[in-house]
């Protein structure tokens, strides 16, 4: 999906989810998704809600009972800049995605097979990560008993002749889709609009191919990140907004 799918504006039709707060102020979705741990008073929203217009009190109520007490409740209604007119809420929150399984290095087994046994990394391995041909670490376990060093590089020969006598048959690298220079520098653009674009959170994952990608965490996606997203090459980053379009 491109990143400009997910731009909306006032009038048009939007989903959420998130934790209900009802107050003097009226009703309310806080749709932080990264929380501290300090105890919080009841009623307290952070800067990540929006007020919800139209909200049904028995509706709203069913929804927490249904969430064990815990006041998450999905919503799909009309977006009015920083408040939703509500036409569907729902008990039904989307289900926490799975971590992608690295089971299956993305290479074939060395003679003999994946050694047996845990990866053990040089202490300086993670620095060098962040220079060099090294461009992402990844651990993929083909058993509960196998640990194998999977790794994006640049210049796959350099990184297998420096590596591969201190991890042998627990090594295998792939050329990178992107370099370190790329990623470096979508994070200092996150950096530098973490405030405009309402960030939450952003960081480097990888596929089940050890493909680099970065995730970030947005209150929504607007017409300026979704320019710049566009313009990236395809699967460099990937946008998580809180808000996107019904």
């Amino acid at each position: 999906m491109a990143a400009r799918d997910l731009v909306f504006g006032v009038g048009d039709r939007v989903r959420t989810w998130g934790r209900f707060v009802a107050g003097a102020d009226g009703d309310w979705l806080d749709l932080a998704r990264v929380h501290d741990l300090t105890w919080k008073e009841p009623g307290w929203k952070s800067d990540r809600s929006v007020r919800l217009i139209g909200a049904d009190g028995e509706a709203v109520a069913a929804g927490i009972a249904a969430n064990r007490g815990l006041g998450y409740v999905s919503v799909v209604g009309i977006w009015g800049d920083e408040s939703i007119e509500v036409e569907v809420l729902s008990a039904e929150i989307p289900a926490r995605e799975a971590r992608a399984a690295r089971r299956d290095p993305p290479c074939p087994p060395p003679p003999g097979g994946w050694r047996h046994g845990m990866v053990e990394l040089d202490v300086d391995l993670r620095d060098r990560e962040s220079s060099g041909p090294i461009v992402h670490l990844a651990i993929f376990r083909p058993s509960p008993e196998q640990e194998v060093l999977v790794v994006a590089a640049t210049d796959v020969d350099a990184v297998i002749r420096q590596l591969s006598p201190k991890l042998p048959r627990q090594l295998c690298v792939v050329p990178s889709r992107f370099t370190r220079a790329q990623i470096d520098e979508v994070y200092d653009v996150l950096h530098a609009n973490w405030r405009n674009w309402r960030l939450e959170s952003f960081g480097t994952g990888s596929d089940q191919q050890a493909q680099p990608f970065i995730a970030a965490m947005m209150f929504r996606v607007t017409a300026e990140m979704a320019e710049w997203a566009d313009a990236l090459p395809e699967g460099l980053v990937r946008l998580e907004p809180t808000l996107s379009p019904a």
